[in-house]
């Protein structure tokens, strides 16, 4: 553990003053699947604990074996690599073009890689920023599991655009190490920056003189339906020219929305670092997924990375974008005629609509359910509603804003 922590002070001095308690300790052992690897190649293997016919195919039940038709049986019934297959690691690597980075861990969906960011960098010492409103399983990972003090600033200014004169002033308030979570297109407002605005807040955050772990929740990347939006991860403008005396990049995504795999839970961790550096926090997350969940499902990742050899994917994922651009161009018609306000958005699943001072966000919710037969979601925080346009037909949306405008108008 010393060299790894000697290796990455000399690589990325950022990323090893931002390192949690945890994040410190964290380092693989020479365990059974290290040993395993060793031996791949040995005529007898009794290495790692996996039932097999003798001959290094899986042993497999009938009952199962007929689930998987199109896998290797392989792919489908034999433990993956603690980091995730190699293949898929490298071609989802292979979509950030010449950016600086790890070759990614495959997590176990998108929280499960937030998890392991908050695992490594923070702890009551070590704040998240990050606008408000936001996702409530952030405050679950950082705040109930990792003690990080959650601060918050505004995400839009009076003008409606991103207050990124807020976000900086509570960066200038940090005089240690911190993270600062950037999700876009945005849970839950479905906002993505303009392209001025993608250049203000890498200016603003290339100027931090503080060791800082930036965390991009790039959950909904490449829902970008309004031609002002930046249209891409933030990712990659801020790790190109990142300091590494001052800053680490850390880019979360996945096949869940991506590749539309919602219950396959496969996603990506990937760092900034490089070289030596960038070894270290792959082996510290792997490390700890290790001690957590082991690896993540062989099968599920099989298919994400069939699905990246398809030669077709671009025009599928653009078909599934015209849909959602159709839903999305829908609901603004629609809430424009009935005149229900809401928060700019311009990309990703969700609009956000807030609520008037004499309505209360988690009755309307409920009056919607019992009175209209329809779902949303509450967010309490900011008295609001938000609306999952992604889970609609475009036919039912003028449908739904009716139903929503008969509760909140009366």
């Amino acid at each position: 553990m010393p060299d790894l922590l000697a290796k990455l002070e000399s690589g990325h001095p950022a990323a090893a003053r931002l390192l949690s308690p945890l994040g410190r300790r964290a380092a693989l052992v020479l365990g059974v699947p290290q040993q395993a690897a060793e031996a791949a190649r040995c005529e007898r293997q009794a290495s790692i604990g996996q039932i097999t016919a003798g001959d290094g195919q899986p042993l497999t039940l009938p009952a199962l074996a007929g689930r998987f038709v199109g896998l290797d049986p392989k792919q489908a019934f034999l433990y993956a690599p603690t980091a995730g297959l190699l293949p898929l690691r490298t071609a989802w690597r292979e979509r950030l073009g010449s950016a600086p980075a790890t070759l990614p861990v495959v997590t176990n969906g998108m929280s499960h890689g937030l998890s392991l960011v908050a695992d490594l960098f923070a702890s009551p010492e070590h704040p998240l920023l990050l606008a408000t409103p936001y996702w409530d399983n952030y405050d679950t990972i950082w705040h109930m599991r990792a003690g990080a003090e959650m601060r918050t600033f505004p995400l839009f200014n009076e003008a409606r655009g991103l207050d990124i004169e807020a976000m900086g002033a509570r960066l200038a308030e940090l005089r240690g190490p911190a993270s600062l979570l950037l999700n876009f297109p945005n849970n839950p407002t479905g906002y993505s920056p303009t392209a001025a605005e993608a250049d203000a807040i890498a200016a603003c955050i290339h100027a931090h003189p503080h060791p800082l772990a930036v965390v991009c929740d790039d959950a909904y990347a490449g829902y970008y339906f309004d031609d002002s939006c930046y249209g891409s991860s933030l990712y990659t403008k801020l790790a190109v020219g990142a300091d590494p005396e001052r800053l680490l990049v850390c880019k979360v995504d996945g096949a869940s929305k991506e590749l539309l795999f919602f219950g396959g839970r496969v996603g990506f961790l990937t760092f900034s670092a490089t070289g030596a550096a960038g070894d270290v926090l792959v082996e510290k997350a792997s490390a700890i997924l290790r001690g957590t969940i082991s690896s993540v499902s062989a099968p599920a990742q099989s298919v994400v990375l069939a699905a990246l050899r398809e030669p077709n994917l671009a025009g599928q994922q653009d078909e599934v974008r015209g849909v959602l651009k159709r839903r999305y161009e829908a609901l603004r018609t629609a809430l424009a005629a009935a005149k229900v306000p809401a928060l700019p958005f311009n990309s990703g699943c969700f609009a956000l609509l807030p609520l008037g001072p004499e309505h209360d966000a988690q009755t309307v919710r409920r009056r919607l359910i019992e009175e209209q037969s329809t779902g949303v979601i509450a967010v309490t925080s900011e008295n609001a509603l938000r609306v999952a346009f992604c889970s609609i037909d475009e036919g039912d949306i003028p449908d739904l804003v009716e139903r929503i405008a008969r509760v909140v108008q009366n």
